[in-house]
């Protein structure tokens, strides 16, 4: 037996000081005296002089001073919160592991893995237990020496996430401990059987379950500009895999059919030419199972329509030929342009981000815009800018400057460059590096992201949305080995209960029942008179 908030000197002492108390208490008895007063003032003189109650005279009611010792002492060593001390066998520290991933997301397996878990904590004195959630950061749900309560509310916010387990690789890093696992024998049989692993719960399999297991997007092969591809990848454990005709196709929620499917085999498809507008494309199962993490994957296609750009007055005709041969660009009205080019003084009214062309800028380059400066050297960022391939020294000997790059903080997207690059004598505009840095610029300048390629494994923030953007993607599991976990059939360890035979607090409960039976003995002789 151990004491977990005061320890035994505290609990032994208290017990002593609350026996003499109680003694003490008992000995107060009431004098009667005989006074006879004239008038009310002299009553009240008189109560304060000759107290009701004074210490002394025979000790009596013997019955009435043991039980109410009893119901003291009872509630002070349960507020010293007893519990049974472990049997040999059964010490050293107890790590009790809840995989939240998503082999738990079928029917109620999670909430069966919580019951089972704090059944088994609740057996495992408070000082040698700790239990650990199974998420990205292996989350502490209860220290050594806390309380049952605070993991029994932690638990209510404890949710499966569509994510392959982390088991295996929480266990590399485990100290030395009885860990005790909760979750799919999937995630635990990829780590190695031992004395010191134990399984406290283990989902039941999906047989035959299938899903869908990779989600990706690229550039259209056709060359099409507002164009993507979309590949899937569907998978089966012992079960032919699903076709095309069990694919639903959506966009923003919305139903829509693939012009053209291709089957690449080994349960491959791929959607040919479907519209890059910035939608958000999701792929369901027609029929699912009973494991639903897998039964649906969405991810965004990046917007890819042409940038409307307006050519203003001061733009030169190398870039108005640069953009004509851009098919990602078209020209537009200023009215309807995403971005405008041209001279400081057409530009500066447009309200727009801007390419601006000026002799009088300090560097050559110039890009500005929210929070630039803080993002990095330029030299890391030449090839995103478009100017990896830019020989400045030949440019700089044609212009007699020298030529260089700044990047600068601003509320709005701008690029400045010296108006003199983009006409001859300057080598700039017979460059390679000429036309991609126009067209890469005005993308920069427009926000284009690159091209998110594939969905990860239990999805995450979009990175190519807009941060007011309510069209959030779901969470996507795609990952083959957890489709396949789920279904694993194959011969299973036994699942055994932690901590001893009876719960660690069983003596705190006991203490407070017996407790309060002895208050009801006690109400029951003051009710019949045997007590005062």
């Amino acid at each position: 037996m151990s004491f977990t908030q005061f320890g035994w000197p505290v609990t032994l002492a208290g017990m002593v000081a609350l026996a003499g108390i109680v003694f003490l208490l008992q000995r107060l008895r009431a004098r009667r005296r005989v006074l006879r007063l004239p008038t009310a003032g002299l009553w009240a003189q008189a109560m304060r002089d000759a107290p009701v109650r004074v210490l002394g005279g025979r000790f009596r009611y013997w019955l009435a001073y043991l039980l109410i010792l009893a119901i003291a002492l009872l509630l002070w060593i349960a507020a010293a919160h007893p519990q049974w001390s472990p049997s040999p066998a059964e010490g050293g520290m107890q790590r009790f592991y809840l995989d939240n991933s998503a082999l738990l997301t079928a029917g109620g397996d999670l909430a069966a893995a919580k019951r089972a878990l704090l059944a088994d904590v609740r057996a495992t004195p408070a000082d040698r237990r700790e239990v650990i959630l199974g998420d990205a950061v292996g989350t502490r749900l209860l220290a050594p020496g806390e309380s049952v309560s605070l993991l029994s509310r932690r638990l209510d916010m404890v949710s499966a996430e569509p994510r392959p387990s982390d088991f295996r690789t929480w266990m590399q890093g485990a100290s030395t401990a009885t860990i005790r696992y909760y979750g799919a024998w999937g995630a635990a049989r990829a780590v190695p059987r031992s004395a010191a692993l134990r399984y406290g719960y283990l989902a039941d399999p999906v047989p035959g379950n299938r899903g869908i297991v990779a989600l990706g997007v690229t550039p259209a092969a056709s060359g099409q500009v507002g164009k993507a591809d979309l590949l899937v990848t569907v998978a089966a454990a012992d079960a032919p895999a699903p076709t095309m005709a069990d694919l639903r196709w959506t966009v923003d929620g919305r139903g829509f059919t693939p012009a053209r499917i291709e089957a690449l085999g080994g349960g491959r498809y791929i959607a040919r030419d479907i519209d890059a507008a910035g939608g958000v494309v999701g792929v369901t199962l027609r029929r699912g199972d009973g494991f639903t993490a897998d039964d649906q994957a969405a991810i965004r296609v990046p917007d890819r329509r042409p940038i409307g750009i307006a050519l203003l007055d001061g733009t030169p005709p190398a870039i108005r030929a640069a953009v004509a041969a851009d098919p990602s660009l078209t020209v537009v009205p200023a009215a309807k342009a995403r971005l405008v080019v041209g001279d400081a003084r057409s530009t500066e009214g447009a309200g727009r981000p801007a390419l601006v062309l000026s002799d009088a800028a300090a560097q050559a380059f110039t890009f500005a815009g929210p929070d630039e400066a803080e993002r990095g050297a330029v030299a890391t960022r030449l090839d995103t800018l478009g100017l990896a391939q830019l020989d400045a020294g030949a440019l700089a000997d044609a212009l007699r400057r020298p030529v260089g790059v700044d990047v600068r903080d601003a509320p709005q997207r701008r690029v400045t460059a010296w108006r003199a690059m983009f006409a001859p004598p300057s080598p700039f505009i017979q460059s390679p590096a000429m036309p991609i840095f126009v067209s890469r610029s005005l993308h920069w300048l427009a926000g284009r992201q690159p091209w998110r390629s594939v969905v990860q494994a239990a999805g995450d923030n979009d990175p190519l949305a807009a941060p007011t953007d309510k069209n959030e993607i779901p969470p996507s599991l795609t990952d083959r080995a957890t489709t396949l976990a789920a279904a694993d059939t194959s011969a299973r360890p036994a699942v055994t209960h932690g901590g001893g035979v009876w719960p660690s607090d069983l003596p705190f409960v006991l203490l407070l029942l017996t407790a309060g039976a002895l208050l009801g003995v006690e109400w029951w002789l003051v009710q019949r008179r045997a007590i005062p």
